[in-house]
This record gives C-alpha cells, sequence and structure tokens, in this order.
C-alpha cells in the first residue's frame, strides 16, 4: 500500500509571480519534463529520442539551458566534442535567464520532501500501523533522509555544478586538460560532494603526475562523506 504525499503549494504559488511571470513558470515545468524524459532517454542509450526531448523543451521554452545542456550530453555521448562544446557555451550564456525559476523549482522540491518527510514520521507513530506498513514508511523515510542530506548548494551561483562538469569532460575529451581541471574544481564549488567531480579531478592529478594533489582531494572528498571508487582510491594511495 502506497504513502499518501503532501505536496507543497504550486511553484507559481510559492514565488508570488505576476500573471505574465506564472504563466512562463509553467512553461519553465513543462520544459523541464521533456528535459527530464530526454536525460532518461540517453542514460538507456537512445540519444535520438533524447534530442527530440530537448527540441520539444526549446519549443515550449526558447533558449532554455538545460535544454542545451541535454545536448551538450547527447553530442558528448556520440563523440561530437566540438559541437558539444558549442552547446555547453550556450547553456551556461543562457541560465542567466531561468535563474529565478530554476531557483524557486529547486526550493519546491526541497519542500516536497521536507513535507513528505513530516508525513512519513508521522505515519510511523501511529501505533496501529501494521508491520509490513510500518517497514514500508521506515525505507521511505530513509530514503528522504538521504536525498535531504545530498541537497546541493547551487542556488547562489551562476551556474549548477553540473553544467561545469559537463563542460570539463569536453575539454577533458578535446584534451585542454587545464581547462578541464578548472571546471571540475567550479563543480566542486557548486556542490562540495560531487563524487564524479572529485574522480575526473583525482585522474587529471594522477595523469600529470601531481600525486600530492589527486591525494589532498582525495582525502577532502572522503572528509566530506563522499564515496569514491575503491581501484582509484588505490591508484593513488600507491603513488604516495
Amino acid at each position: 500500500m502506497a504513502l499518501l504525499l503532501v505536496l507543497a503549494p504550486p511553484l507559481a504559488a510559492q514565488k508570488n509571480f505576476n500573471q505574465s511571470e506564472k504563466m512562463t513558470v509553467e512553461k519553465f515545468k513543462r520544459a523541464r519534463m521533456h528535459y527530464d524524459k530526454g536525460v532518461d532517454c540517453l542514460k538507456k542509450g537512445k540519444p535520438a529520442k533524447a534530442l527530440k526531448e530537448a527540441e520539444l523543451s526549446m519549443e515550449i521554452f526558447a533558449d532554455y539551458s538545460d535544454a542545451y545542456l541535454l545536448l551538450a550530453m547527447i553530442h558528448f555521448q556520440e563523440g561530437k566534442y566540438d559541437a558539444g562544446l558549442a552547446e555547453i557555451e550556450k547553456a551556461k550564456g543562457t541560465f542567466g535567464g531561468i535563474r529565478e525559476f530554476y531557483a524557486a523549482s529547486y526550493q519546491d522540491y526541497i519542500n516536497r520532501l521536507r513535507e513528505q518527510r513530516e508525513f512519513t514520521a508521522n505515519r510511523l507513530a501511529d501505533a496501529g500501523l501494521s508491520l509490513i506498513l510500518m517497514r514500508e514508511a521506515e525505507i521511505r523515510l530513509a530514503e528522504i533522509d538521504a536525498k535531504l542530506r545530498d541537497l546541493k548548494p547551487t542556488l547562489d551561483l551562476d551556474v549548477p555544478a553540473e553544467y561545469h562538469f559537463v563542460h570539463g569532460n569536453i575539454l577533458f575529451k578535446l584534451k585542454r586538460f587545464a581547462g578541464a581541471q578548472e571546471l571540475y574544481l567550479a563543480a566542486l564549488q557548486a556542490d562540495p560532494r560531487y563524487a564524479n567531480a572529485y574522480a575526473n579531478l583525482i585522474g587529471i592529478f594522477l595523469m600529470s603526475g601531481d600525486k600530492a594533489s589527486a591525494l589532498k582531494y582525495l582525502q577532502q572528498a572522503e572528509g566530506k562523506g563522499v564515496k569514491m571508487n575503491e581501484k582509484l582510491k588505490e591508484a593513488v594511495l600507491q603513488r604516495q
């Protein structure tokens, strides 16, 4: 039996947007849905479907930066790194136009998680709850707590960590390693617990022979509770 969830107020209501802005918010939300579908398609190895979702996203919301981000990821997966570089630069260049809606959407997500947690915790306090439902509630509560712990502090920064990470990956493939290193550091500034950014940054240091920096960022990652790949960790420690 699924737990009922208490939903947060609509995004537009939370931000007190005017009527014109409310319409833009709705466009943003619809465009975001296509972006999410596109990312899912790309993870499943369906770049053509991901491309279609990116196009649909931009039909709804012109110059939608996340759609450019998705295009960059598609080109990266297909090995078209110069094309991917052009798209990620567009993503960063247009992010300012959606920052307010991005921040509001993120806050909406946080509010939903907190309300879901409160509901689930109250559910657990119900003395009449069966053992099966109690176990379901405990699992759900653990899942919500994990998501709340992993919230990314991106809202006060120019662009989200993922933009920098994708940009760094593209520059790495173009053998522009110094630029890639700077972008992985920017990703970590945006999200200090970004495991993949740590891994790629450490990989660059190992490749360049900078074993001290590799160890420094491995220790920094573990100090923040980031779980690192054991083989990468072993490679760093063996070089000390």
